[in-house]
């Protein structure tokens, strides 16, 4: 039985394709139960929990009524059943250069590796994660308002994680993809070491081809590689604040190709 222990999950894309898969899909719902037995009555529209749970009868009956809403995680596990049944996920288990190059756009993959997140970003977001927590010692108002601007302008939306899969081969094959923060189950530190991502193949770079990793501006907007490369370094090197990352030089802002871009689903293990 498929029972994974979830890290990150897309609920939304999740629900999307369920959609795509099954006709009529219901995922909140009412039902009623009398003396053991269940019907359901009808379906209940966007809703997010159980909204009415009673019992009523006599000596020989029994009613329970209730609206039941399916989580994310139920979800997930309906999706990935079906998409396994139907022979849709190819699984990256071990691989080599031949089934690399026959891997196209829009295919579903599992993929089993060494998950890895930027250390540029990990710097940033442990500042501001530091700064969250402890800005209610600060007495002034207007220290706290410096910092709840400095979070929400350095807060970034999306993580960045490099893949490493296993194969046998001594090759530069590696996997990218970018996650919602708001998407996290669990600790978004957590998510270093091997993991499992269900997810689509968004893009295929060849080899020698440059992407850049870290997206700190919205839209089109970047910042200068060589202030950061100047700037991150430097905070690692304090005395007074020790940051357990990798050391951030420009491998910590770009990657060269062969490698996927992938759109994730869900990151778990099993």
């Amino acid at each position: 039985m498929f029972l994974p222990t979830i890290y990150w999950q897309d609920g939304k894309r999740t629900k999307q394709f369920l959609e795509m898969l099954v006709d009529d899909l219901m995922i909140d719902y009412s039902i009623t139960q009398q003396s053991g037995k269940s019907s359901n009555i009808d379906l209940g529209a966007n809703t997010a929990k159980v909204l009415a749970k009673y019992r009523s009868g006599s000596e020989n009956i029994q009613q329970i009524e209730g609206k039941v809403s399916k989580s994310d995680s139920a979800l997930f596990k309906d999706l990935y059943t079906i998409m396994e049944e139907k022979g849709m996920i190819q699984k990256l288990i071990g691989f080599d250069e031949s089934i690399w190059n026959q891997l196209k756009l829009g295919e579903f993959v599992e993929l089993t590796g060494e998950f890895k997140q930027s250390p540029a970003e990990l710097v940033f977001s442990s500042m501001m994660d530091m700064l969250e927590q402890f800005k209610g010692f600060f007495e002034s108002a207007e220290t706290k308002e410096e910092f709840d601007l400095a979070s929400s302008v350095l807060r970034f939306k999306k993580a960045t994680i490099i893949i490493q899969p296993y194969i046998d081969e001594e090759t530069n094959y590696k996997f990218f993809t970018s996650l919602d923060t708001d998407n996290f189950v669990e600790d978004r530190y957590d998510l270093e070491g091997e993991f499992t991502i269900l997810a689509k193949i968004k893009r295929i770079y060849k080899p020698h081809q440059k992407i850049d990793l870290v997206k700190f501006l919205p839209g089109k907007l970047k910042v200068n590689k060589k202030q950061l490369l100047t700037f991150l370094p430097e905070i690692q090197k304090s005395d007074e604040i020790l940051f357990e990352v990798d050391d951030i030089n420009e491998e910590s802002f770009e990657i060269k190709g062969p490698v996927i871009e992938l759109t994730p689903i869900a990151i778990y293990q099993e």
